[in-house]
Formats: C-alpha cells, sequence, structure tokens
C-alpha cells in the first residue's frame, strides 16, 4: 500500500507550482491524445468522405457535447469528493466513493443513453439542421451518445485515479486506444465505407477499451480503493453528497449547452457552409486550449486535497501560482492561433471554398484572442469546485450563457456571421466575474472560511 502511494502525487506537501504542473503534465499529453477521438473523426470525414459529412458532426457536436456534459456533470462530484477524502486519508470513505461512483455512472448512462437514442432526431429538427445533412448527425448522436455509459465509465475511472494523485495511468491507456481509434475510422471508411456511421462506431469501441483497461488497472494496483461487502452496501449520505455537489454541476453544464444550443440553431440558419466553418473552428479550439485547459482543470484536485487535510491557506498560495502559469500558457496559444490560423484550419479540410476557408480563420483569430479570460475562468472555477463550492460557478455559468445567448442572436443582425464568434469570448468574459469576486472575498480570511464549510457538512 505504501508503494501504490508513494507513486502518486500528495497536493498537501511541497511546492504547488511543481505539483500542478507535474500533475498536468501527463493530462496535457492525454488531453492531446483525447483530442484524437474527435479530431480524427473530423479530419478522416473532412478528408475522405465530403463537406456534408464534415458539416454533419458539426451540427451534431453541441448535441454530442450535452450529453457528455449532463453525464460528467453528474460524475464530477466523484473527483471531489475521492480527492477530499484522499487529503483526510479516510480509506474506508474512499472505497464507499467509488462503489457510489459506479451506482452514479450505469444509472445516469442508462437514462442519457435511452435519451439520446430517441430524441436525437426530434432535437435536430429543433436546432434546424440543413435538410441535407441531418440524417447524419442523427445518426453520428445515435451511436455516440446512445451509448455515452463507456464515455461516463471512463471519465469515472479516470476521476477516481486523478484523485488520489495518479495522472499518468489513465494516460497510458488514453494513448492506446486514441491510437486504435486513428485504426478504427481508417478501417470503417475507407475499407468499410462506413462514412459517419463508421466514424462514431469507431469511437465508441476506442472508448469501451480505455475504460475496461483503467477499471482492471485501478482494481489490481490500487488495492485501497477496491471495494469491500461492506463499500456496496447503500449509503444515502454518500449519495446525497454526491448528488449535492454533482447536481448543480449538472445544472451548470446543462445551462451553458442551452446556449450553445440557441448558438447552434443561429449557426444552421447560415446554412450548412458555415456549420463546416464553426466545425473546423472548434477543433482547432480545442487543440489551441488544451495546453492551458488542463493546467486549470487539475487545480481542482490540487484544492480538493488540501481542503481536505484542512490546509486552506495553501490553497490560496497555489491558485495564485496556478493563475500565472495558465495565464502564462493561454498568451502562447494566442500568438499561435494569430499566426498559424489558416494552416491549421487546413489540416480538417481537403478543397474547402474560400468563403468556409475565411469563416474558419475569423472564428479561430476572434476567440483567440480572449484565451486568457477562458484560462482565467476555468482556473477560478476549478479551484470552488474543487472545495466544493457549487453554486457559485453555477451562477457563473448561468451568467455565461445568457451573455452567449444575447449577444449571438442581436450580434449577428448587425456583423452577419462574425458576431457569433464574438459572443462566445463575451460571455468568457462576464462568466468569470461572480466567480471572482467570491474568490476574492474567500482569500480575505480563507481559514474562517474553511471551518464554516466544515461545520455545515457536519
Amino acid at each position: 500500500m505504501k508503494t501504490t502511494r508513494s507513486a502518486n502525487l500528495d497536493m498537501t506537501q511541497g511546492s504547488p507550482a511543481r505539483l500542478l504542473i507535474t500533475f498536468a503534465i501527463p493530462m496535457l499529453i492525454g488531453g492531446i491524445f483525447q483530442l484524437m477521438y474527435n479530431m480524427v473523426d473530423t479530419i478522416v470525414v473532412g478528408r475522405f468522405v465530403g463537406i456534408d459529412s464534415l458539416a454533419a458532426i458539426g451540427a451534431a457536436s453541441t448535441t454530442f457535447m450535452f450529453f457528455m456534459q449532463m453525464g460528467n456533470g453528474l460524475t464530477n462530484g466523484v473527483s471531489v469528493i475521492v480527492s477530499q477524502a484522499e487529503g483526510a486519508k479516510q480509506e474506508e470513505r474512499l472505497k464507499r466513493a467509488v462503489t457510489h461512483a459506479a451506482y452514479l455512472v450505469l444509472a445516469s448512462g442508462a437514462f442519457l443513453g435511452l435519451l439520446a437514442f430517441f430524441g436525437a432526431r426530434p432535437l435536430m429538427l429543433l436546432l434546424g439542421t440543413p435538410d441535407n445533412i441531418i440524417n447524419q448527425s442523427v445518426t453520428y448522436i445515435q451511436i455516440t451518445c446512445g451509448l455515452t455509459i463507456v464515455l461516463l465509465t471512463y471519465n469515472g475511472v479516470t476521476a477516481v485515479l486523478r484523485a488520489i494523485g495518479d495522472s499518468k495511468t489513465p494516460l497510458y491507456f488514453l494513448i492506446l486506444s486514441s491510437l486504435l481509434n486513428v485504426a478504427l475510422d481508417l478501417l470503417f471508411v475507407l475499407a468499410f465505407q462506413g462514412g459517419v456511421a463508421g466514424v462514431a462506431v469507431a469511437t465508441v469501441l476506442s472508448q469501451a477499451v480505455s475504460a475496461v483497461l483503467c477499471i482492471v488497472y485501478m482494481l489490481k494496483k490500487h488495492p485501497r480503493l477496491k471495494p469491500d461487502r461492506d463499500a456496496w452496501r447503500f449509503d444515502g449520505a454518500m449519495l446525497r453528497e454526491y448528488l449535492r455537489i454533482g447536481l448543480p454541476m449538472c445544472a451548470q453544464s446543462m445551462v451553458l449547452c442551452v446556449g450553445m444550443f440557441v448558438i447552434t440553431a443561429v449557426i444552421n440558419s447560415f446554412g450548412s457552409d458555415i456549420v463546416a466553418a464553426y466545425t473546423v473552428g472548434g477543433k482547432v479550439e480545442q487543440l489551441a486550449t488544451v495546453s492551458f485547459s488542463n493546467v486549470a482543470f487539475s487545480f481542482s484536485v490540487y484544492a480538493g486535497q488540501n481542503f481536505g487535510a484542512k490546509k486552506y491557506a495553501r490553497i490560496q498560495d497555489g491558485l495564485q501560482k496556478g493563475i500565472l502559469i495558465v495565464g502564462g500558457l493561454s498568451l502562447v496559444s494566442t500568438a499561435v492561433m494569430q499566426l498559424f490560423a489558416r494552416p491549421l484550419a487546413l489540416i480538417f479540410m481537403e478543397q474547402p471554398s474560400s468563403y468556409v476557408l475565411d469563416a474558419s480563420i475569423s472564428m479561430i483569430r476572434i476567440e483567440s484572442a480572449f484565451y486568457i479570460a477562458l484560462g482565467a475562468i476555468w482556473t477560478v472555477n476549478s479551484a470552488l469546485r474543487g472545495m466544493g463550492i457549487v453554486k457559485v460557478t453555477l451562477l457563473s455559468s448561468i451568467v455565461e450563457l445568457v451573455s452567449k445567448i444575447g449577444f449571438s442572436v442581436f450580434l449577428p443582425i448587425a456583423f452577419g456571421y462574425v458576431g457569433i464568434w464574438v459572443a462566445a469570448p463575451i460571455g468568457w468574459v462576464l462568466g468569470l466575474i461572480p466567480s471572482s469576486v467570491y474568490l476574492y472575498l474567500w482569500s480575505k480570511d480563507p481559514e474562517r472560511f474553511g471551518r464554516r464549510k466544515e461545520k455545515a457538512s457536519n
């Protein structure tokens, strides 16, 4: 057991900056390979199937994210509870957290899967998806989201591993499954002529391999996480704790996705060419933000472990260093996107029209100019979530949502599709305000806040 512990990072000891970077590096590499799942789908479809199929995946992307974020909102509480139990060295609580995470994944995966399969077409119709791509969009959603339990299982297991400081193991299995995804994409599209359905099946199969391998590893290499008979007994208090954290995070994901639905409907109204441009721009943005996003998201584990260890002042110290690191990385990403927007967009298109290419480039350059605000909101909200303060992050998401909806609807009246690209950065800036204000007030006396929070949870 001591050997297993030594392989993990104890976030309650040592330099916060070194810990954050050390923990985030495997997550960064993993994030790059994670992008391969959807990016390979986009590249293979864009180059070997056609622009309509590329647009179909883009039109389905918001719905795909809706189901993924809904599931992740429920399971994200796993990371918070496990990291706090790890910081407090409560091993029995760790085991109960694992079993009830399994219950949560099974229930939410089954519910969301059925909802996705039967609701895909009505939702695509509601969003005004162009007729020439709607059938392919529906197929993509029914396969990838109908089997969302596969991704939720993987995310749940990796959340447990990362919460105890092990960010390397999920990386190894993710690299393997990402390479498998590339091979299966090419097999199903080039050899079997499977089109959009083929890349969807390849994605799910690759995720399934990753999920199974992670479960086997966790149970074998981390025996203190392996549930015993008592841990499988239903614990209403544990489930309520998951729901206390998970439901606001689920609501947060929901309101953001509702905003994206509105934006998608606006984009769809411009036709399949702008949908394709939005698809390409979104993929390039995912690639651009992978560096600072993983550092920002790793702060949730750092804050959770130190909150569990009652080292509240250490959270404040780490946050200051974390914001500096994320800010620097986001500025580097901004510079790269401004200089290389065109060649990066061309990766996803074989013979694009100048209209589609120019629209993609404008989205990349406009949104990348505000990456520092995006990095800040991710870091601040990750810190709050790690401490279990999810209501404030929900408020932040609502502000961001309302801003995005309002500006995405009205700005295109004056500026055309460019107005849509501007709406997202405005939402990032305004959404940062409530979280920053709360965190500033907390920083005045983190010790007193910690005692009050602990008393409320007892």
